[in-house]
Parts: structure tokens; sequence; C-alpha cells
């Protein structure tokens, strides 16, 4: 069980995320989250705590820490995108696959998440070591079914060219499966060890 530590009257907890990703993909999203590893529970099919409740059906829950039973912080939820959400990216698609001028800024923006991945809208988790963002990005590199659809950027460590930071070292995972916004937007992940004594 987490303790929120709440108890200061301006504290603020971020306590979940909500992804969504497209029709027909709800393995390939656990896929991915159990190579960032993750600790997925999928209620349509595995076995689930009675305090779930019959709302979680739609969700993957997905504990950032393997070993945490709470259902409520420090997790991530995702579901299948909504009808309207659908329909509208189905339309912007189309367009992007019709007009030669849009379809070449969105390759640009994507390009840019590995280029620049730092500088890119992005959620970030913490790791406990490079060992594990080392081995988490091993698990996607081998992974037939997510080739197509990650982007992964070098380890960046404190000194190294394009590191921004030297209190922390720093992998990214751009994805299409998954988005806190437009799936045509895709998601970028950072994962990242603090190694400021903190």
């Amino acid at each position: 069980m987490t303790t929120r530590p709440l108890d200061k009257p301006t504290a603020r907890l971020l306590n979940h995320v909500e992804f969504a990703y497209a029709p027909g993909e709800r393995s390939l999203v656990r896929q991915l989250f159990e190579a960032l590893g993750f600790r997925v529970l999928d209620p349509q099919t595995d076995p689930t705590p009675e305090a779930l409740g019959p709302a979680a059906g739609p969700f993957l829950i997905v504990y950032l820490d393997s070993e945490a039973e709470d259902l409520i912080d420090n997790v991530v939820y995702a579901s299948e995108v909504s009808e309207v959400q659908w329909r509208f990216e189905s339309k912007l698609r189309d367009y992007l696959a019709s007009d030669t001028s849009l379809a070449e800024s969105h390759a640009e923006l994507r390009a840019t998440y590995t280029e620049r991945p730092q500088a890119m809208t992005h959620i970030g988790v913490g790791y406990a070591s490079a060992d594990q963002v080392h081995a988490a990005l091993e698990r996607l590199r081998s992974a037939p079914d997510l080739a197509k659809r990650i982007q992964l950027t070098k380890v960046f460590m404190p000194g190294d060219p394009g590191a921004v930071d030297d209190r922390v070292i720093q992998a990214f995972v751009y994805t299409d499966l998954i988005a806190a916004g437009l799936l045509c937007g895709g998601q970028q992940i950072e994962l990242q060890v603090r190694i400021d004594g903190v």
C-alpha cells in the first residue's frame, strides 16, 4: 500500500496517466509495457483483485513498480481509443496520406523525437539503475512485434553529446501504439535514472 505524501496543504501527487490505443492493439500495448519492465493487469483476461471493481474492465492497469498493489497511485491506464477520437484520427490520417506537404511535416516531427528527444513532449519514468534501463531497451529491441512501432534513442550518460543534465541518465522510447493525446502524434517515454544521490 502506498502512503500518499499529501499531508501538506500544498502537496500534489501525479497519480496516473491515461493512454489510448487503436482498436485491436491491446495485446501489443501490453507487450510494450511489459518490455518496459512494468506489470500489466488486464481485467478482461487476468485474475483480478476484488478491490478493482467492475469499472476497470476496459482498462489495462499498468503498475510502474512491478511489486506494487496500489490500484490508484503510480499507475498508468490504457484503453481502446473512443469512437469519437478514432473517427477524427481516421480522417486526419486520410488527410496526411493525401497531402504531401502535411505528410512531410508529420515525418519531420516524428524524426525529431529521436533527434532531440529531451526537447519533445514526453512522460518520464524513474528507474533504479542504468542496468534496468539497458535491460528494458534490450527487451524492446528483441520484440519483433514491436519493431516497426517503436523508435529508441541511445542511452544519454552525463557528459555525453546530447546529454542535458549531469544528474540523470536518460533514454527515450517513441511509439505510435499509445498516446496521452492523439495517436497519430505518438508518445515519447523517457527512461530515467537519477544519479545525484536522491
